[in-house]
């Protein structure tokens, strides 16, 4: 039953990425854009959404909210790790200079940035990934509330 969940988690990963790609390739500057960079939570919704209904036809028709979280946010958890090695890859590996055009950007908007590591590590990376996962719990909470039958 949790290969649904990875499944789909592995396709909105993926498609994350290429929404992302696609924004880099366009225009560098649109991946540091917030509505860019946070609108794909939206896609994870509909995936998350898409699983607990999947789980639930396959379960006659009914399924608790305790199940319905379970497989909502594990789907979110492996969709939002294939986003943090795709972040830690563009930033590190394909397109450095973000780092450079995330600077400017902020000093553009009047932000100090004196003291502020802009380096993308794997700790970086990794906590970030955790601290995505607590709205990521939320909105699984929400979908399973609306899910379940």
């Amino acid at each position: 039953m949790q290969q649904t969940a990875v499944k789909y988690g592995i396709i909105t990963g993926t498609a994350i990425v290429l929404y992302l790609f696609v924004f880099h390739l366009i225009d560098r500057e649109l991946v540091l854009n917030p509505l860019v960079y946070w609108s794909p939570i939206l896609v994870s919704v509909v995936a998350m959404r898409m699983v607990v209904k999947r789980e639930r036809e396959e379960n006659g028709g009914k399924i608790a909210q305790r199940e319905a979280l379970k497989h909502a946010f594990l789907t979110y958890v492996v969709a939002y790790l294939i986003f943090s090695v795709f972040i830690f890859a563009l930033f590190n590996f394909i397109d450095p200079s973000l780092v450079e055009l995330q600077k400017k950007a902020m000093l553009d908007a009047g932000r100090k940035i004196e003291g502020l590591d802009f380096t993308m590590t794997i700790g970086k990376v990794l906590f970030q990934y955790a601290y995505m996962l607590i709205p990521g719990f939320f909105l699984s909470y929400m979908v399973a509330s609306f899910m379940k039958k």
